[in-house]
């Protein structure tokens, strides 16, 4: 008898420690969580463990339990579905006074929606009613370096009325402040921005848009995101934007970018530039050279030195017998004899004729 009373007391204390759990669990919000299609539940009745299930709310939000049969439990919280089904039970007359309690094995019902700035935008299940919105963006693959320091938007629903909050990118994952992590619900659409941006398009590696690492950059450093320039790049590049409210437009040499150790404001790129790198100019050369073909310009070169690099003569050509031909300001060209010091200029055509002695 003593033996049968312990264990009485035994399960009476179990009862109040699930339910002071499940109180608790309430207390923190999680009451307000709205069955839905696709979620597993499990069902226990207070002394009555053959009524003890493990169920899937059907798409139509039914579920069927033992002795009563379908009970409609979507779009109601946990605590109307457990009142539903005692309800149910005293009605049938199966169990006077049931005390029933349901538990949320796997939420397949809630979704949120992730877009923007992530590696796997689309739909994903809330697979608890308490999901923060970091463990959301994890499952969308996280966010894309385009992100930056972009933020993070979420919207949605909340106690029937439109709710929206907004949090730095950079806070929520290197922040201590956990308050920042909201609690992700059903329905509720993220959305990841960009962060400031530059364009960078022209005689680079990798043209296209890039994230700055702060409000401002280095032009050489946003050239070095974009993979540096190809060797078809000129020695100029041009950046456009805005500055004070006004356009700004300014040509930069490459040579100098490198070789400065300056810092200032002209020589860094804000949100929303163009950075744009220019082919090299070329000049041409054939006839009895060995590497008859187009090159580059180089600075301040003379007509010596683009002989050399298409090869110098061969042997059935000489120095002698090089025509320059240049199109002039009215577009007409001009076909001269030039001296080995002249200038190389854009578009030059250098033929080097064959001489028979």
């Amino acid at each position: 008898m003593k033996l049968r009373f312990l264990r009485f007391i035994t399960v009476i204390g179990l009862f109040l420690t699930i339910m002071s759990v499940n109180n608790i669990a309430k207390a923190e919000g999680k009451q307000d969580y709205l069955l839905g299609a696709g979620d597993s539940i499990r069902i226990n009745v207070f002394q009555n463990p053959e009524l003890t299930t493990e169920t899937r709310v059907s798409g139509t939000g039914l579920v069927t339990y033992p002795l009563i049969g379908e009970v409609n439990v979507g779009g109601k919280s946990i605590q109307t579905a457990e009142q539903l089904i005692a309800q149910a039970l005293i009605k049938g007359g199966y169990v006077k006074e049931p005390q029933v309690n349901i538990v949320l094995l796997q939420v397949r019902g809630n979704q949120v929606a992730v877009l923007g700035m992530v590696n796997r935008p689309g739909r994903f299940p809330l697979e608890t009613s308490n999901i923060p919105l970091s463990h959301v963006l994890a499952n969308a693959g996280g966010v894309t370096l385009n992100a930056g320091n972009g933020m993070a938007v979420l919207s949605g629903m909340r106690d029937g009325l439109p709710y929206k909050y907004e949090v730095d990118l950079a806070s929520l994952f290197l922040g201590d402040k956990k308050a920042e992590d909201v609690l992700v619900s059903n329905g509720d659409v993220i959305y990841i921005t960009p962060g400031n941006q530059v364009s960078i398009i022209g005689q680079v590696l990798r043209p296209g848009r890039f994230s700055l690492d702060g409000v401002k950059m280095r032009l050489v450093d946003a050239l070095a995101m974009a993979g540096g320039m190809v060797p078809s790049a000129s020695d100029s590049v041009v950046v456009t934007g805005m500055r004070d409210g006004q356009p700004f437009k300014k040509e930069f040499d490459v040579a100098g970018l490198f070789l400065s150790n300056e810092s200032t404001e002209d020589i860094y790129v804000v949100a929303n530039d163009q950075i744009y790198v220019h082919r090299a100019p070329v000049y041409y050369i054939y006839g009895e050279v060995q590497r008859p073909s187009s090159y580059r310009v180089e600075r301040n070169m003379t007509v010596v030195q683009a002989l050399a690099q298409g090869g110098g003569p061969t042997v059935r050509g000489t120095q002698r017998n090089i025509k320059l031909m240049r199109r002039n300001d009215a577009g007409v060209i001009e076909k001269v004899v030039p001296k080995l010091t002249d200038l190389i200029k854009a578009n030059d055509v250098l033929y080097v004729e064959e001489s028979l002695f």
